[in-house]
Parts: structure tokens; C-alpha cells; sequence
């Protein structure tokens, strides 16, 4: 018998995007390595790509996300490297995983003779707008590669997720955090900071005053919930045990007085050693009572000078409580 392979890219341009949009993420981007035509034909496709995750630990992970399936791809580097040392590296080779259970797919691919910041462009090119489905998640205590070689790569990363696992940072993390920084905070409008160590040269209250739009802060370093005040964030949410309900009634008068005009929505959550008392964080605030969304809540609505009115709801789970600000549209 005859072993040839169908000869599928001599068939006509429509015919052959009939066939494309029946195959699997994975049987389409193998496709795309073939020539640049079959890379413009899968972009063409505007392939509904909700994310395109790409994560940054010694070693690099890119993510295509359809609704939550993914198709994940680790480029992993030359076992005698020290990992990514830039992003013009060549990966030695690339393991496929596909699915939530991360099946694995051998063989595993070659590098297709791309470098680590050509497969970021060329997976993240089949979303139809790769900037803002493009997440970078990086983690500080792991970073080896050539930081300002981001730029190069993320002309413009509007979704940065900067983390640092380590209980106590040292001076190596904290001079990493504040690189990512410098070079990501000009073109971000979706920021998460997870247990990030800053200096007072570029600090939370330098971050807050930025126009993103979104704003996650998880464990933050050195909280001051009084600097809310100045921030220009639209939405804000903050994980921290280190809740102080008269440091939110300030920050609740000083929204009465007419700061932060671009909030929209502010959450904050997090254990407390003692049973909260609300009254501590309505104090002065002329709260009118309201039914809450949800049952075992309460909610207030309180107005400021201009007569825009806000909704404070706030949950006690035992040890856990959350308040939110929330201003309607």
C-alpha cells in the first residue's frame, strides 16, 4: 500500500479552512509549524483563545486556554543550563500537555528552531487580540533570565501576575520585583502582586496611583490601608490578615469627601484574632441599611459630597471576614 501523506496543502484556501476548524487545538498548532502560510491560515481562523498563559520559573510555560481546556507547552531547557538565562535562548526541546489531567503526547516536539520569545509570539499570534489575552505570571525568587529582555517580547503586557513564594525574600528578590516592575507598569491595566517585596522607590502606594484597571494584591508587604486614598485603580482586591477596621472607616470618610473617583469596586479579605465590630467601620458614615445579596451578610449604602452613592457589604466566616466597597455604574 501506498504510505504517502495526503498532500492537504494543495487543496484549495477554503477547503482547507473547512478541515482546519474541525481539528483539535493541538492537531491545529502543529499544523501552524508547517510554513508561514499555514501560520496565517490558523491565525485567520480567530480561534476563540480566552488566555494565553505564559509562566516564568527557571523554566518557561505557555498556556492556550479555549473556555477552561487547555493545551499547555513546557520549552524546556538543556539539562547542563541553569535555565532561561534570555529570551533569545533555544529551548532543547518542548513537552505537549493537554487537558486538566495534563496528559502527555510523545514524541515530544523539537524546538522547531524557534527561540523562547519566538514561541511566545507565535503561540500567543492565534488569539485574535494576543495583547489582552496575554497573561505573564513570573516568579521572582526564580528569575535568571535577562529582565529587560521583556520589553523586547511584551511590547505591551497588559496582564502581569508578579509572585514570590518565599516567606522572607532577600535582597536578590527584591531587586527582581522592582526590574518587573520598572519594565511592566507602563502598559498594565490587570496587575497581581502576590507576597512581593518593595522598597519605598517603587512601592504599593507608587503601583496604586497608576490607572490600572485591575489590581490583586495577595499577602501584600507592609499594607497601609490609608494610602487606598490616593490609589487610582477601578477595582481593587486585597487578601491580608492584616485587616484594620479603623483604618477602612478613614478610608471610607476620605471617599465621602470625594477621593478615589475611579474606584468602582474595592474587596478586602482575611482572618482577624477578634470578632469584628462594625460599628468601628460605619462609624461617621451616615449608613443607610439595605437587604444584602446574600443571606448571613450586611449591607450599607453610604453617599458622598457629589451624591454618588456606594454599597458596603460585609461577611463574617468565623475567623475570615470580608468587606465590600462596591459604587454602581
Amino acid at each position: 500500500m501506498n504510505n504517502r501523506k495526503f498532500p492537504f496543502h494543495r487543496l484549495p484556501d477554503d477547503l482547507c479552512t473547512e478541515i482546519l476548524i474541525n481539528m483539535s487545538l493541538r492537531e491545529m498548532t502543529f499544523y501552524s509549524f508547517l510554513s508561514k502560510k499555514a501560520h496565517s491560515m490558523i491565525r485567520a481562523l480567530g480561534l476563540p483563545i480566552s488566555f494565553v498563559d505564559v509562566t516564568m520559573t527557571a523554566q518557561l510555560r505557555i498556556t492556550l486556554r479555549i473556555d477552561d481546556y487547555p493545551l499547555k507547552f513546557e520549552l524546556r531547557m538543556p539539562e547542563i543550563s541553569e535555565g532561561m538565562t534570555t529570551l533569545n535562548d533555544l529551548p532543547d526541546n518542548v513537552q505537549i500537555m493537554e487537558g486538566n489531567e495534563e496528559r502527555n503526547f510523545e514524541p515530544i516536539l523539537s524546538n522547531q528552531g524557534m527561540t523562547l520569545s519566538e514561541w511566545i509570539r507565535h503561540l500567543s499570534s492565534f488569539s485574535d487580540d494576543s495583547f489582552s489575552n496575554l497573561r505573564v505570571a513570573i516568579f521572582v525568587e526564580r528569575v535568571k533570565f535577562d529582565i529587560p529582555s521583556l520589553r523586547k517580547t511584551f511590547p505591551k503586557m497588559r496582564n502581569i501576575h508578579i509572585i514570590c513564594w518565599k516567606d522572607e525574600p532577600d535582597e536578590h528578590d527584591i531587586l527582581n520585583a522592582q526590574k518587573l516592575l520598572r519594565v511592566s507598569l507602563c502598559d498594565a491595566q490587570n496587575m497581581e502582586i502576590h507576597h512581593v517585596p518593595l522598597q519605598e522607590k517603587l512601592s504599593l502606594q507608587h503601583i496604586g496611583m497608576t490607572n490600572l484597571k485591575e489590581l490583586e494584591l495577595i499577602r501584600p508587604i507592609n499594607l497601609k490601608l490609608d494610602q487606598l486614598s490616593t490609589w487610582n485603580v477601578e477595582s481593587c482586591s486585597i487578601e491580608t490578615n492584616e485587616i484594620s477596621l479603623r483604618d477602612l472607616n478613614r478610608f471610607f470618610k476620605l471617599w465621602v469627601k470625594g477621593s478615589n473617583r475611579n474606584l468602582k469596586k474595592l474587596l478586602i479579605w482575611g482572618n482577624m484574632d477578634v470578632l469584628p465590630d462594625w460599628n468601628i467601620l460605619l462609624k461617621g458614615l451616615k449608613p443607610i441599611e439595605t437587604e444584602p445579596e446574600e443571606e448571613e451578610a450586611k449591607k450599607v449604602l453610604i453617599n458622598n459630597y457629589r451624591g454618588i452613592r456606594a454599597g458596603i457589604e460585609f461577611h463574617n466566616f468565623g475567623e475570615t471576614i470580608m468587606v465590600t466597597f462596591t459604587v454602581p455604574n
